[in-house]
C-alpha cells in the first residue's frame, strides 16, 4: 500500500513557528502556529500520517531544527531563501509556509547543505572568527572616517599602530575622545581574535585535512580552517567546476534570443573566494610552479586581475582533489595526478 506524501512547510522563528501541510494535489490539509521548542516541532510532525517531505529556509536555527527533526521526517530539506519564486499578496507567516510546501512540491527549491558530523563543532568555530574578523573591519572603518573627515591621510602601512599619537591632530575633544575609544575596542578585538587562533592551531594537530591543505603555496594555518569547516565533505562536489561556482570563482553569461547582457557571479560561498583570492595573491609570491603558472598567464596576455583569479581557481582545484584523495601538496603533484589518472584508464580498459 503506497503511502500518502505530504509536503510540509515551516516558517521558523525564536519564538514561534508555523507549519503549513499540502498534499500530492496541493491542497492545504493543516495549519498550525506553536512554540519554537523540540517537543512542540515533533508534535505537530507526529500528527501526520504519511510520507512526510520537510522545508524550511537557512537561518541562524537551521541546525538546530535539521537536527531535532532529520529523523522524524523521510525527507529534509534545508533550502537557499535566494533561489525561491517570489510570491504575490501580503506577507504573513502561513503564507509564507504554505509558499515553501508547495514550493517543495513542484521540487523547485534549491538545498544548503547541513549535516550532524564532527565538523559542525570547526564551523562553529570558523563562522565564530569570520564574525569578530567582521567586527573589527567595521570598527577599522569607523576610525579611519573620523580621521578622514578631517583630511588626516590614513593610508600609511602603520596608521593603526600609531593611532593614538595621530588622535592628537583632531581638531576637538569629541572627536578625540571617538577615535581613541574606537582603537580600545580594535585592541580588545584584536585580542579575542588570538583566541580563536589558539584554537586554529589545535585543530591542526586533530584533523589531517588541515595539515594537507597547508602543503598548498598560499593556504596557511587559517585559511586551511575555513576551507575544511565550509566544505565539510568535498564527495558532494562532482568537478572542480561545480566547486568553483560554490567559492564564487567563475561568473556566468546572461544570453537571450542571440543576445549576450553582461555575466552574472554564481550565488555561493563569498568567504571561500575571499579565500582562495587571497591564497593566490600569497602564493604569487612564493617560489612554487603556482606562481609560474600566473607568470605564463600574464605572458600569454593576460592582465593581473583574470591571472589572479585564474590561479585562485587552480588553488580551489588543488584543495578539492587533496580533500578527496586525504593527500598533500607536492610541487610534482600534477604530473604524480596525470601519471595515476592514465594508468587507472589502463586498468579499466583491461
Amino acid at each position: 500500500m503506497l503511502l500518502m506524501k505530504y509536503f510540509i512547510g515551516l516558517d521558523i522563528h525564536s519564538k514561534s513557528s508555523t507549519f503549513a501541510v499540502v498534499d500530492q494535489e496541493g491542497q492545504c490539509v493543516l495549519r498550525k502556529e506553536v512554540p519554537t521548542t523540540e517537543k512542540s516541532l515533533e508534535s505537530v510532525i507526529n500528527q501526520i500520517n504519511g510520507e512526510r517531505h520537510l522545508v524550511f529556509e537557512e537561518c541562524h536555527l537551521s541546525q538546530w531544527v535539521y537536527i531535532a527533526l532529520r529523523e522524524k521526517v523521510d525527507k529534509l530539506v534545508v533550502c537557499n531563501p535566494v533561489y525561491l519564486a517570489k510570491k504575490q499578496g501580503a506577507k504573513t507567516d502561513f503564507r509564507d509556509a504554505l509558499h515553501l510546501a508547495q514550493e517543495l512540491r513542484t521540487n523547485h527549491v534549491s538545498p544548503v547543505y547541513h549535516d550532524n558530523s564532527h565538523w559542525i563543532q570547526l564551523r562553529t568555530l570558523v563562522s565564530g572568527y569570520l564574525d569578530i574578523t567582521g567586527e573589527i573591519i567595521r570598527f577599522k572603518n569607523r576610525l579611519k572616517a573620523v580621521f578622514r573627515s578631517e583630511a588626516i591621510a590614513t593610508d600609511e602601512n602603520n596608521f593603526y599602530k600609531s593611532c593614538r599619537e595621530k588622535a592628537s591632530q583632531l581638531s576637538n575633544d569629541s572627536s578625540k575622545f571617538v577615535a581613541n575609544n574606537l582603537f580600545s575596542q580594535i585592541e580588545y578585538l584584536e585580542s579575542e581574535k588570538e583566541k580563536y587562533k589558539d584554537r586554529f592551531h589545535h585543530n591542526q594537530k586533530t584533523y589531517k585535512p588541515i595539515r594537507n591543505l597547508m602543503t598548498i603555496p598560499g593556504i596557511s594555518l587559517i585559511r586551511a580552517n575555513i576551507i575544511v569547516a565550509i566544505v565539510c565533505t568535498p564527495e558532494r562536489f562532482k568537478n572542480k567546476h561545480q566547486f568553483w561556482g560554490y567559492c564564487m570563482l567563475v561568473r556566468h553569461i546572461q544570453e537571450s534570443g542571440g543576445r549576450i547582457y553582461g555575466n552574472k557571479r554564481v550565488h555561493g560561498r563569498r568567504e571561500l573566494r575571499d579565500v582562495f583570492i587571497g591564497a593566490a595573491e600569497s602564493a604569487m609570491r612564493s617560489d612554487s610552479t603556482l606562481r609560474d603558472h600566473y607568470d605564463a598567464l600574464r605572458a600569454k596576455g593576460e592582465s593581473h586581475k583574470d591571472a589572479k583569479v585564474a590561479l585562485a581557481r587552480k588553488v580551489a582545484s588543488l584543495t578539492l582533489s587533496l580533500l578527496k584523495n586525504n593527500e598533500t601538496y607536492h610541487d610534482d603533484w600534477e604530473d604524480k595526478l596525470r601519471t595515476r589518472t592514465e594508468l587507472r584508464k589502463k586498468l579499466i580498459k583491461q
